[in-house]
């Protein structure tokens, strides 16, 4: 329930505003509110909705202090893990990031936004398991709703499949490498992207978009 509800947000199917409807959820999957309501908090916990006192549950706004919260978090912490993914990296597992990168090159010439989003979702968790800490994907989930928002609104603007494919291909072969260094400054770059995708949403959605926070994009970068 929590996963599909999520994935819904995430790929725009429930918009920024949108009422959760809590009744035709519990009648299409032929289940009571309880499952529901656990889901609505652990979403509300990761601010994808929101719950109003006066009644009802909303999807949140894309919030820009959120999604640099998502932000500070892979800058920390998955950069680390690619660092110890380069250190630990095995031939074991250059045939999984082979088919990976492989399959979001086929997903990326479909234009499969869904498919490529996964399977992008999938290299990053890839990283997780090489680095020794596979537990610290779920860290990394929770913690970047608002930010897979924005990453995955921008998927099919522009060259996003292109770079992204790209991107990901450069960290595969320093991780190969075992070339710490290399691995962390293509990943660096990869991320970063996420600053050219808030300004891309603020200007062509900016109805989704709530700006209001202390924390700025020119605060972090």
């Amino acid at each position: 329930m929590y996963e599909l509800i999520r994935e819904a947000i995430i790929s725009m199917k429930l918009l920024p505003g949108a009422p959760i409807p809590e009744k035709e959820i519990c009648e299409a999957l032929g289940t009571s509110r309880t499952p529901l309501r656990e889901a609505i908090i652990q979403l509300a916990a990761e601010n994808l909705v929101v719950v109003r006192p006066s009644g009802g549950t909303f999807v949140n706004l894309i919030v820009v202090h959120e999604v640099l919260d998502g932000q500070v978090t892979r800058d920390t912490l998955e950069k680390r893990l690619v660092r110890l993914a380069a250190r630990r990296f095995t031939s074991a597992a250059s045939s999984q990031f082979e088919i990976s990168l492989f399959q979001q090159k086929k997903a990326a010439e479909r234009r499969d936004i869904d498919e490529f989003f996964a399977l992008d979702n999938g290299f990053h968790k890839m990283i997780c398991d090489c680095s020794g800490f596979p537990s610290a994907w779920r860290t990394l989930h929770s913690a970047t709703g608002q930010l897979d928002r924005i990453r995955r609104y921008a998927l099919p603007k522009g060259d996003h499949f292109v770079d992204s494919l790209k991107e990901h291909t450069e960290i595969f072969h320093h991780l190969q490498n075992r070339d710490e260094d290399a691995a962390v400054t293509a990943f660096q770059v990869h991320i970063d992207s996420l600053f050219h995708e808030v300004d891309l949403i603020s200007q062509l959605d900016p109805d989704m978009v709530s700006a209001a926070s202390h924390v700025t994009i020119a605060d972090i970068r």
